[in-house]
C-alpha cells in the first residue's frame, strides 16, 4: 500500500535525518517490534513508522517530533496545534524517547577555565547545538557536523588528552585558521566547507571569524564560538578518519588524528571510544609574540602522514587558504626520493649508491659551468618529476596544481612537519617547479643565462632577479636555472615534533656575546680542521663570542652539560651499531655518543636552548634514517631548539664551507636560522657547488640570535 504525497514526504524526512537509534526508539514507542523490520532498509522503516502514526492518529505527532529534533527535515514547518491529549501523549512519548548518542544539558563548566583547551567533537544535523557521546559510533551513510570549539574543557569533546593553548599574549586580532583533511575513501569533507577561522579578542576568548557552514537553527551564541564542517559516513561499517589542522599564519601548530567508529546499527562503546581525536603534532602549545608573532606568514605548510594500508599523505595549506592533500603509494614515494637523493649522490661523489670509503669528493678546484650544469640538469630532471609526482596527486587536480605554482613563485618560508620514519622525509629542497620538458635531449637544455652572468661577473645571487621570483626564462621548458629549486628559493624548515619536549624558542638571547661551542674529530682525513676551527673562532671579536671546545667524548659530554652554548657544532665522524647512530669526538676509534648517553649525561638544557649543527663527514651514520634518532634526543631529552643535519654524507671541504658561511649569517648577522641555510647554499652556488641542498633543517625556519 503507497503512503499518499504528504506522508512519503514525512517517510523521506524521517529516512534522511533520524538516526537508527531513533528509528528503532520509535518502532517500540508505538508498539513495532523492531526484529520485524530492521533487516528492510532506512526507507522500508520510516514508512512503517509512518504508517503504524497513521493507524494511531498520531502523524502530527511524528511531524513535530521531527520539526524540533531535525528541523532541516521540515524547512518550513507549518504551525501545528495539536489536542491537549494528543500533546500530553507526545511529550509523554519524547520523555521516554532517551537520546542516546547525545548529551543532554549546558556543556560549559562552571566556572570558565582560563585556560584554552581544543574541543573537537561530533553532532547531528537535527541537534547541532549538542555535542555526540563519544561512546556512540555513527551511521552508515550520514551527514554529520564536525565541530572545533577552543575555550573552556567541553564534556562533549571527543579529544583523548586535553590540548591546551595558552593564547594569553597574543594580539587581539591574530587569526587561527582550522582545515581538514580526508583520508582516502574515509570520513568525506566537503570542498570549500572545509577551512574556518576562529579571531582572538580582548578578553582572551575566542570567537569565529569564518564558518565553514552554518547549521540552520543554531544558537548564534554557539554560531558565534564553535566552528561546524559538514562530514558524511561512507556506506560500509568500519573504522574511519580525517585529520584537523589548526594553523597560524600558515604555520601548522597542530594536528588532531580523528577517528570515528561507523556502524549501521550502533551499539555504544567505551573503550576505545567510538569517537575520539589525539593530538599526534604539536609544534606550540605556548603562543606567546616571543614565540609566534615576531615569526613571518609562511607561504606553506606540508604535513606527511603514514595513511596505513601502505599509502603517505601530504597536507598543504597556505596563504589565501589554499589546501589541498595528495596520496602517495608508499613505494612509488620510496622511488621518487631514492631517485631525488641519487642526483645528490652523483653530484657529490659521481654515483648514485651509498657513500662508502674511498669515494672521491667532485667539487674541488675553481667555479666550472659545465660541471654545475650537469649536475643541475640531473637534479632538476628528478627534482621535477618529485615535484610533478606530488602535485599530480592533489585534491582538486590542475587547477591546484597551479594554484601551487603560482603561490610558491616568489620566495617565502615553508614548514614540513612528519609523522612517519625519517625514510619518507621528503627533500623538498630539492623540489624543482619551473616549467621543464623533462623529454628533450640533454643537448638541448641549457643552463640560465642570467644565472651564468651572476656568477661570472660575481653579482651576489640573492639580489638577482632569479632568485626574487622573476628569472626572465621562467616557461622556457629547456633553461635550467637554480631558482627553479625550493631550496635556494626558500627557507626551509622540518621543526621535529617530539613527546614530551617543550616548544622550541624562536630567539636565543644573547645580551653577553655568543656561546658557540665545538666538538670535533681528530681523525688526520679531516684537512684543514684547524684553519677551519680558526675561522669559527674569529666569527666575533673578543669578549662577543665566548669559546668551548671538546676533542675528545669525556670533554664532550661535560661540555654539554656544564655549558648552556647558543649553538653546539659537531665537526665529526658518525658510527651506526645494531641500528644505533652515534657521534664520534676525538680519535676515529673513540666511543661514540649516542641518544641514550644524552639522558645518562644528565645534559638537559633549561636556560639556553642551543641550535645543534651536526656535521658528520665520511659517514653514512647521519643520513636521515638514522639522524633523526639522534635529533630526537636532542631535542626530547635535552631539549635543544633543533638540529641541522644532511640529507647524504658529506665531504670536509664541503662541510667547512657551508658551516663557516651558514654561522657567519646566523651568528654575526643575526639572521633567521631558515634565511642563513638558504644564504649560505647561495654562497655556494656563487661558487659553482650545488651541494648546499644537501643540508636539512629540524628546525623552525625564525629562530635566530638576539642581543638581548
Amino acid at each position: 500500500m503507497n503512503l499518499s504525497p504528504d506522508l512519503q514526504v514525512l517517510a523521506d524526512a524521517l529516512a534522511d535525518f533520524a538516526t537508527a537509534v531513533e528509528l528503532r526508539t520509535l518502532l517500540t514507542e508505538w508498539g513495532v517490534d523492531p526484529t520485524a523490520v530492521w533487516q528492510a532498509t532506512r526507507q522500508e522503516t520510516a514508512e512503517a513508522i509512518v504508517r503504524r502514526a497513521e493507524a494511531y492518529g498520531r502523524v502530527s505527532t511524528l511531524r513535530l517530533y521531527l520539526q524540533q529534533n531535525h528541523p532541516e527535515s521540515i524547512p518550513d514547518p507549518d504551525p501545528l496545534i495539536l489536542p491537549e491529549s494528543e500533546w500530553n501523549a507526545f511529550a509523554k512519548g519524547s520523555n521516554n524517547l532517551v537520546r542516546e548518542g547525545v548529551l543532554s544539558g549546558d556543556s560549559q563548566p562552571a566556572p570558565p577555565d582560563l585556560a584554552r583547551y581544543v574541543n573537537l567533537g561530533f553532532a547531528s544535523r537535527g541537534n547541532p547545538d549538542q555535542p555526540l557521546d563519544p561512546a556512540w559510533p555513527l551511521e552508515t551513510e550520514r551527514l554529520y557536523y564536525f565541530w572545533v570549539e577552543i575555550g573552556a574543557l567541553l564534556a562533549g569533546s571527543i579529544a583523548t588528552d586535553a590540548t591546551q593553548i595558552d593564547l594569553s599574549d597574543l594580539p587581539d586580532d591574530a587569526v587561527l585558521q582550522v582545515a581538514l583533511f580526508s583520508f582516502p575513501d574515509e570520513l568525506q569533507l566537503t570542498a570549500g566547507q572545509d577551512v574556518g577561522r576562529l579571531q582572538l579578542q580582548p578578553d582572551g576568548s575566542l570567537l569565529v571569524a569564518k564558518q565553514a557552514i552554518r547549521p540552520p537553527r543554531t544558537a548564534v551564541e554557539l554560531l558565534q564560538k564553535r566552528l561546524f564542517f559538514p562530514v558524511r559516513t561512507p556506506e560500509p561499517a568500519g573504522e574511519y578518519r580525517l585529520r584537523c589542522h589548526i594553523y597560524y599564519q600558515q604555520i601548522l601548530l597542530q594536528s588532531h588524528l580523528v577517528t570515528a567508529v561507523v556502524s549501521p546499527l550502533p551499539q555504544p562503546q567505551k573503550e576505545p571510544a567510538a569517537l575520539r581525536a589525539t593530538a599526534d603534532y604539536i609544534f606550540s602549545q605556548s603562543l606567546s609574540p616571543a614565540h609566534l608573532a615576531q615569526m613571518p606568514p609562511h607561504k606553506l605548510s606540508i604535513m606527511v602522514n603514514d595513511n596505513g594500508a601502505g599509502t603517505h599523505g601530504f597536507r598543504f595549506f597556505g596563504a589565501e587558504e589554499f589546501k589541498s592533500e595528495a596520496t602517495f603509494d608508499a613505494h612509488e614515494l620510496q622511488n621518487a626520493l631514492k631517485l631525488a637523493r641519487g642526483a645528490l649522490r652523483r653530484a657529490a661523489w659521481g654515483d648514485e649508491e651509498s657513500y662508502s670509503e674511498g669515494k672521491a669528493y667532485r667539487y674541488t678546484g675553481g667555479v666550472d659551468l659545465e660541471r654545475l650544469f650537469g649536475d643541475l640538469l640531473l637534479c632538476a630532471v628528478r627534482g621535477y618529476r618529485l615535484y610533478d609526482a606530488l602535485i599530480t596527486q592533489l585534491a582538486g587536480g590542475s587547477d591546484q596544481a597551479w594554484e601551487l605554482a603560482d603561490l610558491m613563485r616568489t620566495p617565502g618560508e615553508v614548514q614540513l612537519a612528519s609523522k612517519v620514519s625519517a625514510r619518507w622525509l621528503v627533500p623538498a629542497a630539492l623540489f624543482y617547479d619551473y616549467p621543464l620538458d623533462t623529454g628533450h635531449k640533454a643537448s638541448e637544455f641549457e643552463l640560465c643565462e642570467a644565472f651564468a652572468t651572476a656568477v661570472k661577473k660575481g653579482t651576489p645571487l640573492l639580489e638577482t632577479a632569479c632568485f626574487q621570483g622573476d628569472c626572465p626564462h621562467y616557461g622556457e621548458d629547456h633553461v635550467i636555472c637554480p631558482s627553479g629549486f625550493w631550496g635556494f628559493r626558500h627557507a626551509l624548515g622540518m621543526p621535529a615534533s617530539v613527546q614530551g619536549a617543550p616548544d622550541a624558542p624562536l630567539e636565543l638571547a644573547a645580551p653577553h656575546g655568543v656561546e658557540l661551542a665545538v666538538a670535533v674529530c681528530t681523525d688526520p682525513l679531516f684537512h684543514g680542521r684547524e684553519a677551519h676551527e680558526k675561522t669559527l673562532r674569529q666569527l666575533l671579536p673578543d669578549g662577543k663570542l665566548h669559546w668551548h671546545y671538546a676533542a675528545e667524548r669525556a670533554e664532550t659530554l661535560a661540555m654539554m652539560k656544564d655549558t648552556e652554548p647558543h649553538l653546539l657544532y659537531f665537526f665529526c665522524h658518525g658510527r651506526v651499531a645494531s641500528d644505533t647512530p652515534s657521534l664520534i669526538v676525538g680519535p676515529p676509534t673513540a666511543r661514540g655518543i649516542s641518544r641514550d648517553n644524552l639522558r645518562h649525561g644528565r645534559v638537559r638544557w633549561r636556560g639556553t636552548r642551543p641550535l645543534i649543527f651536526l656535521n658528520g663527514c665520511h659517514t653514512t651514520a647521519l643520513a636521515p634514517e638514522f639522524a633523526l634518532d639522534l635529533v630526537s634526543g636532542f631535542v626530547g631529552t635535552s631539549h635543544a631548539a633543533g638540529v641541522i643535519g644532511t640529507e647524504i654524507t658529506t665531504f670536509v671541504p664541503l662541510a667547512r664551507d657551508f658551516a663557516e658561511s651558514c654561522l657567519h649569517h646566523f651568528l654575526v648577522e643575526k639572521r633567521p636560522i631558515g634565511e642563513a641555510i638558504k644564504q649560505a647554499r647561495l654562497a655556494l652556488l656563487q661558487q659553482g657547488n650545488p651541494l648546499g641542498l644537501i643540508y636539512i633543517p629540524y628546525v623552525l625556519t625564525g629562530v635566530r640570535i638576539v642581543n638581548s
